[in-house]
């Protein structure tokens, strides 16, 4: 029996995506920028091969997902629940179907994946979709799970963050702290790291908390209000915390909504730098810099030791851009409109475009072989690679 809250749950969901999504890109006025007829074109954005892998005119309903690498394979999970494998060649292989909905992307190891459902469930199959374990959690999850060697941890919509026993799917503890009444739709993604207290996962939260929570038992080891909402509205109090951390061994970088992005100690929690920086990504790391999309949808350039700005590229403003992705030249972002757009990372420049899927993505482009994969709404799945 599907239970009812859960159901309730994926309706309001599906109902309030779209207009939250306007509100985390910096308001339900703000209207995006407006590509030129003629797109530059210094790099040329060259698609390799592409596959339509489920029925292009379904409904959206909770949107695609982005595809996953392992290894030489990309999984590739449709929001009605089938899961296809394809290698760099792009010959794809159809697992089979979960047979309900996928509300998150997959996560994979070389033997398993995690799948997570329109039911709030979590389920643990094979790599040839044989179901292990099913264990419900009554709450819609909208990220990838973390799946460690004994633990597998799952954020749900609710602001809880879950641990289950691998081998079993025994639910061993779920933490929970107190929620805002309107949220941005999204969780952030536990990350797994070392603290004075042993392994902990970290995560963000919708009241602006960071947090890293012992992975035996739940309990806090440390946390930090990265921003406190303040305004007259729901809208202007938002402060969630949607972003993955990024990892860098000793230290992490957490960003919030409305709020600043922070340099955290992953030993002690304490902050080490901060600066103001209102987001709902990931801010993307090499050795020169660091790269952030800020609420504005503007691509920001920032210096590791001092976090000053060192660029700035204003293109896209409002137009709801994806992740980044860093590859050696360039950073390759897309748009909410299914549009990939290549700039030059060392000064900002934009250096091409190319419209990937006529009915728009959501889904973050993921590095694949020498190119970047993206999937759309139409279920076009499409390698593309930068050349100048």
């Amino acid at each position: 029996m599907l239970n009812k809250n859960t159901l309730l749950q994926g309706f309001l969901y599906s109902c309030i995506a779209v207009v939250m999504t306007a509100c985390a890109s910096g308001g339900l006025n703000e209207k995006p920028a407006q590509l030129p007829e003629t797109l530059p074109a210094k790099v040329s954005l060259d698609v390799q091969w592409w596959h339509i892998l489920g029925d292009e005119h379904a409904p959206k309903s909770f949107g695609q997902r982005s595809p996953v690498v392992y290894g030489d394979h990309a999984y590739v999970g449709l929001a009605q629940g089938d899961i296809f494998k394809i290698d760099l060649s792009g010959n794809q292989t159809r697992l089979g179907t979960h047979g309900y909905r996928i509300t998150a992307p997959l996560s994979l190891n070389k033997d398993q994946m995690v799948i997570l459902d329109e039911r709030g469930m979590v389920s643990l199959a094979d790599l040839s979709l044989q179901l292990q374990w099913s264990t419900p959690l009554n709450a819609l999850a909208t990220e990838p799970a973390l799946m460690t060697e004994n633990r597998i941890f799952v954020q749900t919509i609710d602001g809880r963050v879950n641990a289950i026993e691998r081998i079993t799917g025994r639910l061993l503890w779920s933490f929970q702290d107190a929620e805002p009444d309107l949220t941005l739709t999204g969780t952030s993604t536990p990350e797994l790291i070392n603290t004075n207290q042993g392994p902990a996962v970290v995560t963000g939260l919708a009241n602006g908390k960071l947090v890293a929570l012992n992975v035996v038992d739940g309990s806090v080891v440390w946390e930090y209000r990265i921003t406190r909402a303040s305004g007259k509205t729901e809208v202007s109090r938002l402060v969630d915390v949607d972003a993955q951390v990024t990892n860098l061994g000793d230290r992490l970088i957490a960003t919030a909504y409305q709020g600043d992005l922070i340099v955290v100690d992953t030993a002690t929690g304490q902050v080490l730098q901060a600066r103001e920086f209102s987001t709902y990504r990931s801010i993307q790391v090499d050795d020169r810099a660091w790269y952030g999309v800020n609420a504005k949808s503007e691509i920001v350039a920032m210096n590791p030791s001092t976090l000053e700005q060192q660029w700035l590229n204003s293109d896209f403003t409002y137009r709801q851009l994806s992740e980044l992705v860093v590859t050696d030249k360039y950073l390759a972002v897309s748009d909410v409109a299914g549009y990939l757009h290549v700039l030059d990372k060392s000064t900002g420049e934009w250096l091409g475009s190319r419209h990937i899927d006529y009915r728009g993505a959501k889904t973050d482009p993921v590095p694949f072989g020498d190119g970047v994969l993206m999937q759309g709404h139409s279920t076009r799945v499409k390698l593309v690679t930068f050349n100048q």
